[in-house]
């Protein structure tokens, strides 16, 4: 239970606004914020969490997030 904590403290500024600010670029043109790494349950294997400024929460693998599809800004 910390971690999630800590993870929506890191999301919002404490009184539950969020304050999103961009940190990758998609190749596409899109704006994305990285919310952190993650093990993905079913294999093991390491994933990237991110989301957008609508607020969808995204999901894709480590290896595919650092192909080069993403730019860090």
């Amino acid at each position: 239970m910390k971690k999630v904590t800590a993870l929506l403290r890191r999301l919002t500024d404490g009184s539950g606004n969020a304050r999103w600010k961009a940190t990758h670029r998609h190749r596409k043109g899109r704006l994305y914020r990285v919310v952190g790494p993650a093990i993905l349950e079913a294999d093991r294997s390491a994933v990237v969490i991110y989301d957008d400024a609508d607020g969808t929460v995204w999901v894709r693998s480590a290896d595919e997030f650092n192909d080069g599809r993403f730019t860090p800004l």
